[in-house]
């Protein structure tokens, strides 16, 4: 057997509450998810700057959607990070895999239109890209704190995770 010597004795993967804590805002997740999927909490940071959650939903083995709730790194860091639906919408369909090797590579090639999202009841306009049978929009700006949203699905789930709500860290 080989282990690693190079990874630190008191390394800790967080929790779900424990990243939900250290993320100290609300979070997007959406108002009725079927019984069946379940949740996996992706995080990124930014010179240990906590800037992207990524909710990522699953049918079994499958990816079902992402919602993502970012806020923006202090201006003094050198690395600013921000997605965009198209990256988003990117990332989706290649984690999915919706798309051959060959085409994860290239551009992503989309169409847009205008459309919605619900965010606490209240209808959001936003442009939506689409690609490959999957869309993706952002939602600007989230109420009372910075940041902005961002949701991916495929469509035969779009109106599933298009209907948001913003949860407390204690949710988790």
């Amino acid at each position: 057997m080989i282990r690693s010597t190079s990874r630190p004795r008191d390394f800790h993967v967080p929790t779900h509450r424990e990243t939900a804590d250290e993320w100290g805002g609300r979070i997007a997740v959406p108002r009725t998810l079927p019984p069946d999927w379940f949740l996996l909490l992706g995080r990124m940071s930014s010179d240990g700057y906590l800037c992207h959650l990524d909710l990522s939903y699953h049918l079994d083995r499958e990816l079902t959607a992402i919602v993502q709730t970012s806020r923006p790194v202090p201006e003094h860091f050198r690395v600013k990070s921000h997605t965009t639906p198209r990256t988003q919408l990117a990332t989706y369909l290649t984690t999915s895999d919706r798309l051959p090797y060959r085409a994860a590579i290239a551009p992503l090639a989309t169409t847009t239109s205008r459309g919605e999202v619900h965010l606490d009841g209240v209808p959001v306009p936003v442009e939506i890209h689409h690609a490959h049978g999957c869309r993706s929009a952002l939602l600007p700006h989230v109420p009372g704190q910075p940041g902005y949203l961002i949701v991916t699905a495929p469509d035969e789930h779009w109106t599933t995770v298009t209907d948001l709500v913003l949860q407390a860290p204690d949710a988790f």
